[in-house]
């Protein structure tokens, strides 16, 4: 294979990833699909759609573009990436497309949460990586986790 050459970045399920993990491909491309895609509730919402159904188009089109793989690029983004796509969905509230706030903060959180939580259920394809490793009593008790989780390296 000697003709295979290297590149700076690459699409894999959707998620732009880089050599150097800068997400800001990513984002850019989640910014813009999100900016073409306000289009459908705006002419509906002309056409009197109710707020309700509005919501529903929004979380369906807008919203799952945002979530698709959050824990994953969401830890690298920059404090500028994370505020953009906040004002993405704070225009979507603005226009009237959803009647929620949604925090970005808060559902990379909850995403993370859901994310760890699936993948310590058995049977999940990366269960086998966690193994339960009490902290020793006479440890330093740094900070508290939400796990009793050791990764193994």
């Amino acid at each position: 294979m000697t003709n295979v050459g290297r590149v700076n970045a690459a699409k894999l399920l959707g998620v732009y990833l880089r050599h150097d993990l800068n997400v800001s491909q990513h984002v850019d491309a989640i910014i813009t699909t999100c900016s073409q895609r306000f289009y459908l509730p705006a002419q509906l919402k002309k056409q009197g759609l109710g707020i309700s159904s509005l919501d529903t188009i929004f979380k369906a089109i807008v919203l799952n573009k945002i979530f698709y793989a959050l824990p994953v690029y969401y830890g690298y983004s920059t404090e500028g990436q994370k505020g953009v796509l906040q004002r993405v969905l704070d225009e979507a509230t603005s226009r009237g497309f959803t009647p929620y706030y949604y925090d970005l903060d808060v559902l990379a959180e909850n995403a993370q949460y859901m994310l760890f939580r699936h993948s310590c259920q058995e049977g999940h394809c990366l269960s086998h990586l966690y193994t339960e490793k009490p902290r020793p009593t006479d440890t330093m008790q740094l900070r508290t986790r939400g796990h009793k989780f050791q990764v193994q390296i």
